[in-house]
């Protein structure tokens, strides 16, 4: 199938959620590894130990910036690995299916997040109003990093081809 052709067809939506899947386990071992490191590095206390949620574990609250800029970092790769076999082609088709990866992208991060972070018990779990309103900046940040990355990838792409 030719690139124009891929791009005609649209947003391969089972694709998309694989490398969302991939892209998702990636940056929750990469950010999981980044708290649990510096915690056992500087002998952080436990929340637990300090009566204290995990967004005031002195390990999380030390990291948690680093979890953005982790998310800046994979997520683009995942979305130019996604773009890879469809080339560039038509630049408003291109913009429409980039637009298409980055709402997918954010919804299924929303879905998987209340699922696995809120609706889910385990010991990082946390409330809804822990997750949505204590987490703040960092959980919108996080999710702006998510929508913005296909469309990091698409000028990054941009901009090379034309050097």
């Amino acid at each position: 199938m030719s690139t124009q052709q891929l791009l005609e067809k649209g947003l391969d939506i089972r694709r998309a959620l694989i490398y969302f899947s991939i892209a998702y386990g990636v940056v929750t071992v990469l950010a999981t590894a980044t708290t649990v490191t510096y915690g056992i590095i500087y002998h952080s206390p436990q929340p637990e130990e300090l009566g204290v949620s995990l967004l005031k574990a002195p390990s999380f609250v030390a990291t948690v910036p680093y979890h953005v800029l982790i998310m800046l970092l994979v997520w683009p790769v995942f979305a130019w690995v996604y773009f890879k076999k469809r080339g560039q082609g038509n630049l408003d088709k291109e913009v429409r299916e980039t637009l298409r990866l980055s709402f997918l992208w954010l919804a299924a991060a929303m879905i998987v997040d209340f699922v696995c972070f809120v609706l889910i018990k385990h010991p990082w779990s946390l409330t809804p109003h822990e997750f949505y309103v204590e987490y703040e900046p960092w959980i919108s940040l996080i999710y702006i990093s998510i929508f913005l990355s296909p469309l990091i990838r698409l000028a990054l792409s941009r901009s090379l081809t034309k050097k």
